[in-house]
C-alpha cells in the first residue's frame, strides 16, 4: 500500500457543506438534518473561523448564536498535508473530521469514514486482533435507552452491543442513535419553556438525564424509557483474524463506526472502531 505518497488533496471532500456567521444554532440544525451529518466548518468574510457539532450544541444549551456555539480556530490541514500526518492527527485528538485549507479558502474536508473507504480499497491483509478493544460493556435489549445511555456515561463508552436473552449479540447502540437531532430540539425547547428549577426530582429515570461520554463536556438529553431493541443497529460482525480492509469494506458498506468482534464460538470478546482501524493504517510501514 502507498500511504506515503497520498495526500489529503487525494481524500478529501470537496464539496463542503458549511455555516456561515453570523448565524443560529436552528440553522445548524436543519443543516445537520437536511444532510445527515453531524458537524460543520463555520466560515466568516469567505474565511475558516470555527467548526460545530452536534456535541457544541448540547455543551451549550442555552446559547442561540453561532459564533458562541462553534469551536474557534479549528485544527485544519492542507491539500499537501501528507495522509500520515491526517491520521496522525485523528489519531491523537477526539476529532473525527478535519477541514482542509488552501490559502485563506477552505477547500474540503477530510472524514474518518473518507480514510475508512481507502482502507476498504488499499488491500491491507493485518488482522485486526491487535487493535480490539476487549474492554467493552454491553446491555440486555429490554434496558430502557435513558439506562443504557447512563451506563454509557459511566463506562466512558460511545458504543455499546446489545444482548439477548442468550447473551448473543443481537445489536448496537451509540451515541449517534443517542444524540439525534430530534432529541437535542426536544431538550432545548423543554428547557426554554420550562419553569421549574433543578430538584432531586430531575435526577429521576423518567426525567432528563445526564449523558456525557468521553469527549463530552457536559452533555444533557432526555432519553427515551423504551427498550434499547427498538433503536438498536442490526449488527455486523467480525472474527480477530478479519483483515483491517474487509472489516473497512463492512464499516462503509453498512454505516457503522464499530463492529462487534466474535470468537470462533460465535461468542463476543470485543468491539472494533473505525478510529481502531485508523491506528493499523498508521502502523503500516511506509
Amino acid at each position: 500500500m502507498e500511504s506515503h505518497v497520498m495526500k489529503a488533496k487525494d481524500v478529501m471532500n470537496p464539496d463542503v457543506i458549511y455555516a456561515e456567521l453570523p448565524n443560529s444554532r436552528e440553522y445548524v440544525l436543519e443543516l445537520f438534518k437536511k444532510h445527515g451529518i453531524s458537524a460543520v466548518p463555520v466560515l466568516k468574510d469567505g474565511k475558516l473561523a470555527g467548526i460545530v457539532t452536534r456535541k457544541d450544541i448540547l455543551r451549550k444549551i442555552e446559547e442561540d448564536q453561532l459564533a458562541l456555539l462553534m469551536t474557534p480556530n479549528p485544527t485544519y490541514v492542507t491539500p499537501d498535508t501528507d495522509i500520515k500526518e491526517v491520521i496522525r492527527i485523528l489519531n491523537s485528538t477526539h476529532f473525527r473530521r478535519l477541514p482542509v485549507v488552501e490559502g485563506d479558502k477552505l477547500v474540503g474536508i477530510i472524514t474518518v469514514r473518507d480514510l475508512i473507504r481507502v482502507f476498504a480499497d488499499a488491500g491491507v491483509e493485518k488482522p485486526i486482533r491487535e487493535y480490539i478493544n476487549n474492554s467493552t460493556v454491553c446491555v440486555w435489549q429490554e434496558t430502557p435507552l435513558n439506562v443504557a445511555g447512563e451506563i454509557m456515561r459511566v463506562a466512558n463508552a460511545e458504543a455499546c452491543p446489545v444482548l439477548d436473552n442468550d447473551a448473543r449479540v443481537v445489536g448496537i447502540i451509540d451515541e449517534k442513535i443517542l444524540l439525534t437531532e430530534t432529541l437535542i430540539e426536544d431538550f432545548i425547547e423543554s428547557r426554554q419553556y420550562s419553569s421549574s428549577s433543578d430538584s432531586d426530582d430531575s435526577w429521576a429515570w423518567e426525567g432528563i438525564r445526564d449523558y456525557a461520554v468521553k469527549y463530552f463536556e457536559v452533555s444533557v438529553v432526555k432519553l427515551p424509557r423504551e427498550p434499547v431493541k427498538k433503536f438498536m443497529k442490526k449488527p455486523v460482525f467480525a472474527n480477530p483474524q478479519s483483515s483491517v480492509s474487509k472489516v473497512a469494506r463492512e464499516m462503509d458498506k453498512n454505516d457503522l463506526d464499530y463492529l462487534p468482534v466474535l470468537d470462533a464460538n460465535d461468542r463476543f470478546i470485543g468491539m472494533i472502531s473505525d478510529k481502531d482501524l485508523l491506528r493499523a493504517f498508521e502502523d503500516e510501514e511506509p
